[in-house]
């Protein structure tokens, strides 16, 4: 039947009829033609669906990967490499001074500031001691309540001649945060202290420098915090070659060091205790070992959590917090506050990698689009056919561990950070997609049960039939069961306008949309019948709630109609307008047909009524109308509308039908009204007042202007007020049409 989802037999079928003495039909060559069908084309099927998974699964993984979609994962994974390396060997060139609990403490710190006084003190200290630069993790920008305070730190900072201040080149509301000029005068420096964080609140990279726009035009670059004091202790002029793709050169042509681009991937060699550390009071009272400073770049900052400089590092973010483990040992070291790392200790971080000219590196999205090639190409091994899951899981744990390896190794011996989610997740996707297609096309059994019924019976079934619960001969048994039928409206007309291509594409895109619909609801598709849809539920697999399946896939249906005529690339879409019909009812359910063809259906007289009920939204102007037992199962999610009484063609018997508005939640207060007004003028109609019913009717309508069954009982009372029914009159609608 043209339109119908049966179709003929494919060219693989070459048995031929024969009777045998039983007078049974059967077919010759029918296991020639199922190894045909299980033997090269199911490889080749295999093959091309390798290919094309495994191509999928590169494209959606590099896709995502560009995108930025995996670098929480990615920072994740580098952070436990990080871990795992632990702590280096550092170039012994920074020491810190660390304003701690013990500091404040001693020095008696005072409304939640450092005396100026005391730190002046502790730079003529290490100055002294032979501090070869020292940068000040602080930002001076306002004066001391005491004068003499700045006086004294000012001229600290003069004598040394040798100390780097911090600023803030952009702050919320402000443009930048500078030191004052007093102390700008005296500073042999200064850079910028604020870091980018990376989207998981981690510090792992830190920029050279920012540019700043000039009133007069160009622009002006600051350097960061530990740019400048490397720069300092260098000894490099502040000059920038930026001719290079992946790194720039800082300094003069004759003396310069070179600096990746555009920023430092901070190699941290461990936390605070990567360097040589002098706490602050032992500076103020010059109470510390000289040659801790001698020559060397000396860092002050706050450790103070009241003072909130603490930043989450790769080496950082898996430290189990202090308190946790005072009950498991003798004494703990408790001058830092909490896991993080104090900011003065990043900034000492990425001085040491300047330094050391110890960079890492980021392997390049090229390079990574290469590894992520060959990780699915090895892969295909998934796919292979009838290896063992177990072979098969074991190749994926292999290959698992390669990676982890590599990554590691990569950073751990090569300074290279690689990014390895997307070859762990390629490794895991071609996995997934092999054990997939192992059992997709690797069973024999399975194979073959659903070239024999998936043709012609939905997916539920085979799955019933491949796990036995159900026989293969699929026997007619009687069953209570929903039936759908939905049919366009108009598509003949839509039709002759469209060339035969066009209507074919029309119909493919709109079966495309609805039929889905029916499976998601766990009906079962009957037959396509030109534009019509015949389905049912309850059948194979048994459901309790068959006719709320049915009534959500009829408002399923109207729904995505509307959003699929808002499409522009499909011709004829837009005049597309369905009509549904429900019905519940006994019916013979089963295989039926012959042993040439069989066709796993329904049929019964309530199939029929369905039928007419579908076409009964023409006359009414509706789209979903249903019969009363449906509409006595529906709870009260559904607004139902109690429209008529009807003797459809071929029944004898009435039946109450109710048309299906939508989805209570969805209704709004106007149409409720007008349902209300509605029932009250039904009610008067079938009790022959015809003026109650009109004026009521007529108030449907200032609320509902477009309702249709309204507008035909409008009608119909002008006709019963010409030719009165009489008192016997049953209120019933005969039709003598489909």
């Amino acid at each position: 039947m043209p339109g119908s989802r049966h179709r003929l037999k494919p060219s693989w079928w070459c048995g031929r009829v024969i009777a045998d003495d039983a007078g049974r039909r059967t077919f010759d060559n029918w296991s020639g033609a199922m190894n045909a069908t299980t033997g090269k084309a199911i490889f080749r099927n295999q093959v091309i669906t390798s290919l094309i998974c495994s191509g999928g699964i590169i494209t959606f993984t590099l896709f995502f990967y560009f995108a930025g979609l995996f670098q929480t994962a990615d920072n994740l994974l580098y952070d436990i490499n990080m871990t795992l390396r632990g702590p280096i060997a550092t170039t012994g060139k920074i020491s810190l001074v660390l304003m701690d609990e013990d500091s404040a403490v001693r020095l008696h710190r005072q409304k939640g500031q450092w005396s100026r006084s005391k730190l002046a003190a502790a730079l003529n200290n290490l100055c002294a001691a032979g501090a070869e630069v020292v940068g000040l993790d602080m930002v001076i920008s306002s004066p001391d309540i005491n004068p003499e305070e700045d006086h004294n730190l000012i001229a600290a900072i003069s004598r040394c001649n040798n100390v780097v201040l911090a600023r803030v080149s952009s702050a919320r509301g402000v443009h930048e945060i500078a030191p004052l000029d007093a102390f700008q005068e005296v500073m042999i420096g200064d850079g910028f202290v604020d870091v980018p964080l990376d989207q998981d609140g981690v510090l792992r990279r830190i920029r050279f420098v920012n540019a700043k726009p000039q009133q007069e035009g160009g622009l002006a670059l600051l350097p960061s915090f530990a740019l400048e004091l490397a720069r300092v202790y260098l000894n490099l002029e502040f000059a920038f070659d930026f001719s290079g793709t992946d790194y720039f050169l800082l300094g003069t042509k004759d003396r310069h060091i070179r600096l990746p681009y555009p920023e430092l991937l901070v190699n941290y060699a461990g936390g605070y205790s990567a360097f040589d550390v002098i706490s602050f009071v032992d500076a103020v009272n010059n109470s510390f070992d000289p040659a801790l400073v001698q020559g060397r770049l000396v860092l002050v900052g706050s450790t103070l959590s009241s003072e909130k400089d603490f930043f989450t590092t790769p080496l950082s973010r898996f430290r189990v917090e202090t308190a946790t483990l005072n009950g498991l040992f003798a004494s703990m070291d408790t001058g830092i506050q909490g896991p993080d790392e104090p900011g003065v200790t990043c900034h000492a971080h990425a001085v040491e990698n300047i330094l050391s000219q110890n960079f890492l590196h980021h392997l390049s999205g090229t390079s990574l689009a290469v590894l992520c090639l060959v990780c699915t190409i090895v892969g295909l091994l998934f796919y292979w056919p009838r290896l063992n899951w177990l072979f098969l899981l074991a190749i994926f744990l292999v290959n698992l561990l390669l990676i982890v390896a590599f990554s590691y190794l990569s950073l751990t011996q090569w300074l290279l950070r690689v990014d390895s989610f997307p070859l762990i997740l390629i490794c895991l996707l071609q996995f997934l997609g092999g054990v997939i297609l192992q059992n997709v096309f690797g069973h024999k059994q399975t194979a073959m049960i659903t070239s024999m019924f998936g043709k012609y019976v939905s997916s539920g079934v085979v799955k019933e039939l491949i796990k036995g619960d159900i026989t293969t001969t699929l026997e007619g048994q009687r069953a209570n069961l929903t039936i759908l039928f939905s049919d366009l409206r108009g598509f003949t007309a839509i039709a002759e306008k469209l060339g035969a291509r066009d209507t074919a594409l029309l119909l493919n895109t709109y079966f495309d949309t609805m039929i889905p619909l029916v499976f998601a609801q766990g009906g079962t598709l009957d037959k396509l019948m030109g534009d019509a849809i015949m389905a049912f539920f309850g059948a194979p697999v048994e459901m309790t709630d068959h006719p709320v399946k049915g009534a959500m896939t009829a408002l399923n249906m109207t729904r995505e109609l509307k959003k699929l005529k808002q499409r522009c690339d499909i011709k004829g879409l837009a005049g597309l307008e369905i009509g549904v019909g429900l019905n519940i009812g006994e019916v013979t359910v089963g295989n039926l047909g012959s042993h040439d063809f069989m066709n796993y259906t329904i049929v019964g007289d309530a199939v029929n009524l369905a039928s007419r009920l579908e076409g009964l939204n023409k006359t009414y102007g509706t789209t979903i109308l249903l019969s009363q037992r449906i509409a006595e199962e529906l709870d009260d999610r559904f607004v139902l509308r109690d429209l008529d009484i009807v003797r459809v063609k071929g029944k004898e018997t009435a039946v109450n039908i109710f048309e299906l508005i939508g989805w209570r939640s969805e209704i709004n207060a106007l149409i409720l009204a007008g349902l209300e007004l509605f029932e009250k003028g039904l009610a008067a109609y079938r009790r022959q007042d015809w003026n109650e019913a009109e004026y009521l009717f007529n108030q449907v309508l200032q609320k509902l202007p477009e309702d249709g069954p309204t507008k035909l009982y409008l009608d119909r009372i002008n006709r019963m007020r010409a030719q009165s029914p009489g008192p016997t009159w049953d209120g019933i609608s005969t039709f003598d049409h489909k």
